[in-house]
């Protein structure tokens, strides 16, 4: 849409980057926005607004605290933070913990029947000192501080409500917006610290609950209720919204029956899983589109609070239509290729991982997201920078082009 077009976002209009969340696959996320940030920069629509849920919350501090930086050397800043990640930096290894972990569960059990239950498969103090260390909180806020950002938010699930949490620090921050009834989002301006990122990403079951100090309240993985804060993102005053997600914007379509074997746990786990994190990101997107044509069209539309709405033009960065599957198959071909023979031997975590899982499509889908090795990482960011240069080619490598104001 041209910025002649009544109502539209005017030049240097705020622009806010939303990430969601996914695991390991947040590094298909960098690797797409590493790609798209010098080309928007160079058009003078460089995100100044960073708001992320999960894997997402990583990216929006880990690309904010770059953000003084040339685009084209923050987009590399941000790729090299991704390289160097490995698993053990996420979580500590599974099988040497895990049978003494079970079986002290269960003794306590045996004689205490209200001693605390197990709050997580995996080990995530790893994680803590890698965010603390891998990220440049000093620089961020300074960041903040001098306006170059205006805004960082991420979301996490309160677990005594069920309720989402936007925390939130920057300029933008100073007069949040009331909570969101219908949606049941609150916010709360903070001083962001690696514990805000940690409850962000503690993925249920996988990962245990965070603790949030100042909230005084147990934390969970934010896309359990809003993996692509994208309502966020607008109130905090974006009129651009740039969302970057690994699920595809499209369903495909109806396909036709064929004879299989009844579906394993994991598959059903899969189909959930897929069903959490992107049905209301789409949702969420065509309402936007579709908000956006009323608007275009003469209408009016207001939110629950009675604030006039107004043409938010968006750009949606993910996976092809028909593509929806191509993490899930690299994961799955990462694993067989680099991880077979002896290496097993020294990597009995995912050895033991896959062989429960299976042979089936869902394993290298489920993998995807707990599969934090440099051979995956590094593919899954060269995926991303390829489909970023698939939109780039889609609008003629002019950035201006990437956005739209219409239902999907």
């Amino acid at each position: 849409m041209s910025d002649q077009e009544a109502g539209a976002p005017p030049d240097g209009a705020p622009v806010a980057v939303v990430l969601a969340g996914g695991g390991a696959r947040g590094a298909y996320e960098a690797g797409m926005l590493a790609e798209l940030l010098p080309k928007l920069a160079a058009a003078g629509q460089r995100p100044n607004t960073f708001v992320g849920t999960s894997a997402g919350a990583f990216n929006a501090v880990l690309f904010a605290s770059f953000a003084h930086l040339p685009a084209e050397q923050a987009a590399d800043e941000a790729l090299g933070a991704w390289r160097s990640l490995t698993k053990d930096q996420v979580f500590t290894p599974f099988l040497p913990r895990a049978v003494p972990v079970v079986l002290r569960q269960y003794l306590t059990g045996l004689f205490d029947p209200k001693s605390p239950p197990l709050s997580g498969l995996l080990d995530t103090r790893p994680l803590r000192d890698t965010l603390r260390t891998k990220l440049d909180w000093h620089r961020l806020h300074a960041n903040m501080l001098s306006g170059t950002v205006q805004a960082v938010a991420v979301a996490a699930t309160a677990c005594h409500s069920g309720r989402t949490e936007i925390f939130t620090e920057g300029p933008r921050a100073t007069a949040l917006p009331e909570s969101d009834a219908d949606r049941a989002v609150d916010y709360t301006r903070t001083v962001l610290t690696e514990e805000h990122v940690l409850a962000s990403a503690a993925i249920p079951v996988a990962f245990p609950p965070v603790y949030v100090q100042e909230a005084g309240g147990w934390y969970m993985d934010g896309g359990v209720r809003l993996n692509a804060p994208i309502k966020p993102a607008i109130a905090l005053g974006a009129r651009r919204v740039v969302i970057i997600a690994t699920s595809p914007l499209r369903y495909l379509p109806r396909a036709h029956r064929k004879a299989a074997p009844p579906p394993s746990v994991l598959d059903v786990s899969a189909q959930v899983m897929s069903g959490v994190l992107a049905d209301r990101m789409i949702e969420d997107t065509r309402t936007l589109g579709k908000v956006d044509e009323l608007l275009k069209s003469g209408g009016k539309a207001t939110s629950p609070a009675g604030r006039a709405y107004e043409i938010v033009e968006y750009l949606y960065g993910s996976p092809q239509r028909g593509q929806s599957g191509q993490l899930g198959e690299c994961a799955a071909y990462v694993l067989d290729t680099y991880f077979r023979g002896t290496q097993r031997l020294t990597n009995l975590d995912l050895t033991v991982l896959a062989f429960l899982l299976g042979p089936g499509h869902s394993r290298g889908e489920l993998l995807s997201y707990l599969l934090f090795e440099p051979e995956f990482l590094d593919a899954a960011m060269e995926l991303g920078r390829r489909d970023a240069q698939l939109l780039l080619d889609e609008a003629g490598n002019d950035a201006t082009k990437l956005w739209r104001s219409d239902a999907p």
